[in-house]
């Protein structure tokens, strides 16, 4: 397999819709579409999605991402597993408003402003193996962030 067909089945828009749709279930409500956005570099990012996997209902953003970690026994922030995001972002960008669109074209979800509202909800409970894993993760990065606002959100992770 080449580099350029890796790299097409890794930035799958359609993919990127499946994981909006579920993390907008997890949300449970009408979401900023930048917020929406916000949560695909987090899940495309195999250290962030690792702690994801641990995620409860009750998760917060700062309980989730601040535990310390060891690496060569060293204890560094856990904020490290967010690294690159704002790159990750810009490059996913192009690619969630496709995702997004998608969701609206397949009557899955509603965009009206600068608000998504999901139409038809899925569970990760419904797929297998590594699908279901990335959707669970989707799911509760979505409880987690319905816990708090944009700015925050923007704040913790280091953008604008």
């Amino acid at each position: 397999m080449s580099i350029n067909q890796i790299k097409k089945l890794s930035m799958n828009e359609h993919y990127y819709a499946l994981l909006l749709q579920c993390f907008l279930s997890g949300y449970g409500s009408s979401c900023h579409i930048k917020k929406a956005l916000m949560s695909l570099p987090i899940l495309t990012y195999s250290e962030s999605r690792e702690r994801l996997k641990t995620a409860k209902t009750t998760s917060r953003v700062n309980t989730i991402f601040s535990e310390k970690q060891e690496v060569r026994g060293n204890e560094i922030s856990g904020r490290e597993r967010l690294t690159g995001f704002a790159q990750r972002y810009n490059i996913l960008l192009p690619y969630g408003k496709k995702a997004i669109i998608i969701l609206s074209s397949e009557g899955k979800a509603t965009v009206v402003g600068c608000e998504i509202n999901l139409l038809k909800e899925t569970t990760y409970k419904a797929y297998n193996g590594e699908v279901r894993e990335w959707l669970r993760c989707a799911f509760y990065l979505g409880k987690i962030f319905s816990k708090t606002t944009y700015d925050h959100l923007a704040y913790y992770l280091g953008v604008e």
